[in-house]
């Protein structure tokens, strides 16, 4: 599976893409505008980071299982 594969099926990069699906695409949109100019695109950056920072990921139970066992 490549690393593509595997974050777009992570629960919490799921949550992200649907929780700030609209500061993404307006990013995306910018970054089109702005090809020669990506510099210009920096507060779309800025406002879907703070969105994804805010995504607090559920625990599922195939989640859970995927987590390290504290050292005892």
């Amino acid at each position: 599976m490549s690393i593509a594969q595997c974050t777009s099926a992570h629960p919490v990069i799921r949550q992200i893409r649907q929780a700030c699906a609209e500061p993404f695409e307006a990013f995306e949109e910018c970054l089109r505008k702005n090809e020669a100019a990506v510099g210009n695109c920096a507060e779309h950056v800025r406002r879907f980071l703070q969105c994804a920072e805010q995504v607090q990921p559920t625990h599922t139970s195939s989640t859970a299982e995927a987590q390290p066992l504290p050292a005892s």
